[in-house]
C-alpha cells in the first residue's frame, strides 16, 4: 500500500509542478524568469495579464473558442441523445451493427480523415468559416458519445418504459421525461470529455481555419511571440488564461465525470 501511495504521490507531484510553474512564472518579469526558476513569484505583479489582454489576439481567439465550443456540444447533445436512446431502447434490424459501427469507430484517429474533412469544406465553401468546424468536433466526438450514452441507457430498467407508456406517456415524453433525467451522469461525461477535446483542439483549426479573426485559443497561444523573441511571462499568463476553463469546469463536475465513467465501465 505504501508503495502506491508513493506512486501516486510523485505522479501528483509530476503533474501539479508544471502548472505551479506556469502560474508562478505568468506573475514574473521576462528576465527574471531567464534567470531564475521560482515556484512562488517575487511578487504578483499583473503586467504580463494586462500585456496579453490588450496587445496580443488571445481575448478574441477566447471568444472564439468558447463560442465555438457551445455550438459543437450543441451539436452533438442532439444528435448522440436521440441517437443512442433509438440504439438502446428499440429492437430494429442491424441495431447491434450501427452500435458496433461507432464503437469501431472510437479507434479511427481524427487526423486520419482530415485531409478527406478539408476537401469536403472547400468543396462546400465552408473553409474559413467560423462555426462551420462545430459540424467537425461534433462529428469527432460522436462515436465516444454514443458508445457511452447507449452503456448508460440500457442499464435503465425496460418496465419504467413500459410503466410510462402504459400511463399515456408517448415516445418524445418518455424520452425527454424518463430516459434523459436517468441518464444525467453519462450526458455530463460526453460534454466534459467533448469539451476538453474540442477546447485543446489544435490541428483541426489550424487546418480549417486559416483566417486570423477566426482562430482559437490554441492557435492564439501558439502565435503569440515574435520571430526572435519571447515573452515568457505573458506566455504563462496567457497558458493560464486557457486553462482557467477546463480547471473550472473539472472542478465543479468531477464527481459526476468520475461516477459517470465508473458506472459505463460495467454498465451494458
Amino acid at each position: 500500500m505504501f508503495a502506491v501511495y508513493g506512486v501516486l504521490g510523485i505522479h501528483s507531484l509530476l503533474t501539479l509542478f508544471p502548472l505551479v510553474w506556469v502560474l508562478s512564472n505568468s506573475f514574473r518579469k521576462n528576465d527574471a524568469i531567464l534567470t531564475s526558476m521560482r515556484l512562488i513569484p517575487e511578487s504578483l505583479q499583473l503586467s504580463n495579464y494586462v500585456e496579453m489582454l490588450h496587445v496580443t489576439s488571445i481575448p478574441l481567439a477566447f471568444f472564439n473558442s468558447f463560442t465555438i465550443t457551445l455550438a459543437s456540444l450543441a451539436l452533438l447533445v442532439a444528435v448522440a441523445l436521440p441517437l443512442s436512446f433509438a440504439l438502446a431502447r428499440f429492437r430494429f434490424r442491424f441495431a447491434n451493427w450501427v452500435f458496433m459501427f461507432f464503437a469501431a469507430a472510437v479507434l479511427v484517429p481524427s487526423v486520419s480523415v482530415l485531409p478527406m474533412t478539408f476537401r469536403l469544406f472547400a468543396d462546400l465553401g465552408l473553409l474559413g468559416t467560423k462555426y462551420g468546424i462545430a459540424f467537425v468536433y461534433a462529428t469527432e466526438q460522436l462515436p465516444v458519445s454514443v458508445f457511452l450514452l447507449v452503456t448508460f441507457m440500457r442499464a435503465i430498467p425496460q418496465e419504467l418504459d413500459e410503466a410510462a407508456l402504459i400511463d399515456g406517456c408517448g415516445l418524445w415524453n418518455l424520452f425527454l421525461r424518463v430516459v434523459v433525467p436517468l441518464s444525467r451522469n453519462g450526458i455530463v461525461t460526453i460534454l466534459i470529455l467533448a469539451f476538453v477535446a474540442v477546447w485543446n483542439d489544435y490541428l483541426t483549426a489550424l487546418v480549417l481555419l486559416p483566417d486570423q479573426e477566426n482562430q482559437t485559443l490554441s492557435l492564439a497561444l501558439a502565435y503569440a511571440k515574435d520571430e526572435y523573441f519571447v515573452n515568457y511571462g505573458m506566455m504563462s499568463a496567457a497558458i493560464v488564461f486557457a486553462v482557467a476553463p477546463m480547471l473550472i469546469v473539472y472542478l465543479f463536475l468531477k464527481d459526476r465525470l468520475i461516477s459517470g465513467m465508473a458506472a459505463g465501465a460495467v454498465k451494458g
